[in-house]
């Protein structure tokens, strides 16, 4: 077959799965009589294997941080092998609070004594996975950290700029809080700090100051929605009530290990920091085989956009590992890459998958592992072909596979890749008129 593309026009028979359609007649619907018009069409199922429609998959990553995510994860030995912990920085405590004084009148008072506080985490649990009753513990920080870039190995981790921690994970640590989380009592869990503790993070200028959240458990692995401070307080104005203030998140985040390596014949989409996965098509111009084929019509076929009926990528799941096994589901998304020579970070064309993506259930990669997913991408495939969109914008031969959402989870998917034992295929329906192809 001749092929389009950067490496110029080759010959080759390709090695197809045809499966062909019965002929039919169609009768044109202003024709008086059927029989002085017949139009011959003969419908055909091509199947191209990676090698035949592509040039190569590779995959990408670091997109996004897990300070995006908006929530953040705990896991001790989960899978047996991912440590997870959260990152908390407090604002600077409240200055004034509402206080209804001894009259019973509300009154600002803007002298505050802190006594204790309280740090609520409360938790996903459908996201979370666990065996019983969690123990967690709270540890002061006391390294200065970057609350947006902090990693399991690096206390910050910015543009030119990486500190590590003296010990990964958080570096020197002082256990400042104990709390049991108990599924069937509800979604949280409270970790009680004394009075020095609040005031010891009461320094807003002190970067070292933060809590790091952690499980004890092996086995677990809980998804936090919120981790909040409650700062218990005895006002001025009316000594013998306390009340709660709320002290503002400054920083929101988790760090975790191992981040596991991509293999050579996997495709991989979503993650925190997230995957992407693109291949380099290489579409033939010309089928020259095989002998099915050429026996229905007139090989060599152009493959053309007017003969492509319907186009589809079919892509095999992979077992995810254990430890970061999907526990939701995960919006696949497909779109054009529009500058392949700035990847990783080229722009990407409009979605081909629709607004909600192409919906993928957990179950794919664990039981069902194996599965193939087949997502429609015929107007794609028309405008490579055609090397334009339907609007005269140029096309490239690249395409992306990513989440819909990036960061979405900590989790993420797999897929067989080029020389894997499922390669991706390329699906094609062609429809020819009067049995010419070529």
């Amino acid at each position: 077959m001749t092929r389009r593309g950067p490496r110029g026009t080759r010959q080759a028979v390709a090695v197809l799965a045809v499966a062909l359609f019965a002929a039919c007649q169609q009768e044109l619907p202003t024709a008086q009589d059927p029989d002085l018009v017949p139009i011959d069409v003969t419908t055909v199922e091509v199947r191209l294997s990676f090698s035949e429609f592509a040039e190569a998959a590779r995959v990408f990553e670091g997109y996004g941080r897990a300070s995006e995510l908006g929530s953040a994860f705990v896991a001790n030995q989960f899978g047996g092998d991912l440590d997870a912990a959260t990152l908390l920085r407090f604002g600077n405590y409240p200055s004034v609070a509402q206080v209804l004084d001894t009259t019973g009148t509300t009154r600002p008072d803007s002298a505050l004594t802190f006594l204790s506080g309280r740090i609520v985490v409360r938790l996903d649990t459908l996201s979370s996975i666990h065996s019983g009753p969690v123990q967690f513990t709270a540890h002061a920080l006391s390294e200065q950290w970057d609350g947006v870039t902090a990693t399991w190995t690096s206390a910050i981790d910015s543009v030119g700029v990486n500190v590590p921690w003296s010990t990964p994970g958080g570096g020197a640590l002082t256990p400042v809080a104990t709390g049991t989380w108990d599924p069937a009592q509800g979604d949280s869990v409270e970790l009680v700090v004394d009075s020095a503790q609040v005031a010891a993070w009461g320094d807003g200028l002190d970067l070292t100051r933060g809590v790091r959240i952690s499980s004890e458990d092996p086995g677990t692995r809980l998804k936090v929605n919120s981790a909040l401070f409650w700062l218990e307080t005895l006002p001025s104005i009316n000594p013998d009530t306390l009340i709660e203030v709320l002290a503002n998140n400054e920083a929101f985040t988790f760090i975790y290990d191992p981040r596991p390596p991509v293999a050579a014949d996997e495709l991989r989409i979503g993650g925190t920091p997230a995957w992407r996965s693109v291949l380099d098509l290489d579409i033939p111009e010309i089928l020259n085989g095989p002998v099915d084929l050429c026996a229905e019509v007139a090989c060599p076929v152009t493959l053309s956009e007017d003969v492509i009926s319907f186009a589809a990528l079919r892509l095999t799941s992979r077992a995810t590992p254990a430890s970061f096994m999907p526990s939701d589901t995960l919006s696949l998304d497909l779109r054009s890459v529009l500058a392949p020579d700035l990847l990783p970070k080229s722009p990407l064309g409009p979605t081909v998958v629709g607004l909600v993506g192409e919906i993928l259930v957990p179950e794919l990669f664990g039981p069902q592992a194996g599965t193939v997913i087949e997502i429609p991408v015929t107007g794609l495939i028309r405008d490579i072909v055609r090397g334009e969109t339907v609007t005269g914008e140029a096309m490239t031969n690249s395409i992306a596979l990513l989440s819909l959402f990036e960061p979405l989870s900590l989790q993420f998917v797999s897929f067989d890749g080029a020389g894997a034992p499922a390669e991706p295929e390329l699906r094609l329906i062609l429809t020819f008129s009067n049995g010419i192809g070529g």
